[in-house]
């Protein structure tokens, strides 16, 4: 019996138009288009201004972040996918905790599951876009032009569920939400490669006309391989090495033996290593963000106060926050290897508060996403699979797969959270979390884009790899 708190939330999802799945499998061509479109419409949001707010107003709450929230500053996509991934992380918290009950496994439940997301994605979008007007991100506004930002933030909120909401029900490859991040990973690391914007130590911004610079104009190397808060060739190694590295670990998996019921014919079943994929890194980033918001909003209405001094203190730089003390000082990522040598202690907490808060979010999403041993001991028996020397049995089956799995989503949490850490701590180009981001969903979106092209040109292929031979 699904909880009461789903029954109640869900309908809130029919407040706002609803994506149906196509009536069949879209063609390659379709996917790629529909894609595309969602790629663009939301790059179109990220550059159209908010109406009625002056350019740099106010506060930039979200300034680190802003990688992992696919967010850009003052723009239709000011809260980026952060309303979406809060009602998630939500809902995982209370399903992990069992606060909530609902049988994923069950194709209602799951439903109903689903209609609850899109609902606290709704309601987040509308909470997070009125407490962020209210509490001065944009400066003092009056009644009249707050409420015209709010509707706007509110509506292209919407627009981004949507979008996602398109891609993950079939018509597109991946997700929305993967889509928007490596959109924006990739307009951040353009820029610290080729912008020629004359930075504050007098070379260029961007690395690659820093270096011509150099060759050229008679600078110095030294001054380049290490720049505070800038584009160096510290980070622009480490963007290269966890590129590898991510590319590597996609590659690895868990091989279990598994043979035919009826052939007795033998083969491996293959897992993942990096099974939680990338999705630690996204609630974390999002349980960081939330930490920021709250923080600030507490600080700013109870400024000097101890106990609000334990979630964060605050002072503003150019229209910047920057954490001095609390749980805050350690959720915002270190700015490159310099400031990190400089601020130890923050960087060592950022590093370990986010291998932890990776490790438990990859743990809870094994059950939220229905991947656990459970659902892949059902898969392996309703293909005719068996464990060598193991009795066909669910419960059996479900026992053996169990310290598997449990070790490679740990693992893979544990793992996730230090590349991104360490790619932070040594200045990463669009930080570590958002590098890491960018690389798995790379891959993945190229083995589904590759799996499909495949089908579309061998009709045969496609009868195998959905099992009709």
């Amino acid at each position: 019996m699904p909880s009461l708190f789903l029954r109640l939330v869900a309908p809130v999802s029919k407040m706002v138009p609803s994506v149906r799945k196509p009536d069949r499998e879209p063609g390659f061509k379709a996917k790629l288009f529909w894609t595309f479109m969602a790629v663009l419409i939301y790059l179109i949001m990220t550059n159209v201004p908010l109406y009625g707010i002056e350019r740099g107003a106010g506060v930039d709450i979200f300034w680190t972040l802003r990688v992992i929230l696919a967010s850009s500053r003052g723009t239709l996509a000011e809260l980026g996918i952060g309303p979406i991934v809060t009602g998630g992380l939500i809902l995982e918290i209370m399903v992990g905790s069992k606060m909530i009950n609902v049988d994923l496994t069950d194709p209602e439940d799951r439903q109903l599951f689903n209609q609850a997301s899109k609902a606290m994605a709704i309601i987040m979008t509308i909470f997070e876009a009125s407490v962020y007007v209210i509490g001065g991100a944009y400066g003092q506004l009056d009644l009249d032009t707050a409420t015209l930002v709010v509707g706007q933030l509110i509506v292209a909120g919407i627009i981004i569920i949507m979008l996602d909401e398109l891609v993950q029900k079939g018509w597109g490859f991946g997700s929305g939400i993967s889509l928007f991040i490596v959109a924006g990973v990739a307009s951040r690391i353009s820029w610290a490669l080729f912008s020629p914007v004359m930075a504050r130590d007098g070379y260029y911004h961007g690395i690659i006309p820093a270096l011509l610079q150099v060759a050229f104009g008679g600078g110095s190397l030294n001054d380049v391989i290490v720049r505070y808060g800038l584009p160096d060739i510290i980070g622009l190694t480490t963007t290269i090495g966890i590129i590898i590295i991510v590319i590597y670990l996609e590659a690895m998996r868990i091989e279990i033996p598994v043979e035919h019921k009826l052939h007795r014919f033998r083969f491996r079943y293959p897992l993942k290593f990096m099974f939680s994929s990338n999705v630690p890194v996204i609630l974390a980033g999002a349980l960081f963000a939330n930490i920021m918001f709250f923080s600030q909003m507490i600080w700013n209405r109870f400024n000097g106060n101890f106990f609000a001094s334990l979630l964060g203190s605050w002072r503003v730089e150019n229209n910047r926050p920057i954490p001095t003390g609390g749980l805050a000082y350690f959720v915002v990522p270190p700015n490159g290897i310099l400031y990190s040598v400089d601020h130890p202690y923050q960087a060592i907490g950022y590093l370990l508060l986010l291998i932890v808060s990776c490790y438990y979010f990859a743990l809870m999403w094994v059950e939220i996403a229905g991947i656990g041993p459970e659902k892949i001991a059902d898969q392996l028996l309703a293909s005719g699979l068996g464990i060598p020397g193991l009795r066909r049995s669910k419960k059996i089956i479900t026992d053996f797969l169990r310290p598997y799995i449990a070790v490679a989503a740990g693992f893979s949490g544990l793992l996730i959270g230090l590349i991104a850490g360490i790619a932070d701590v040594m200045g990463a180009y669009s930080s570590g979390s958002g590098l890491l981001l960018a690389v798995s969903i790379l891959n993945s979106l190229y083995e589904e884009i590759g799996r499909k092209y495949a089908e579309e040109i061998s009709p045969p292929l496609r009868k195998f790899l959905l099992g009709k031979i």
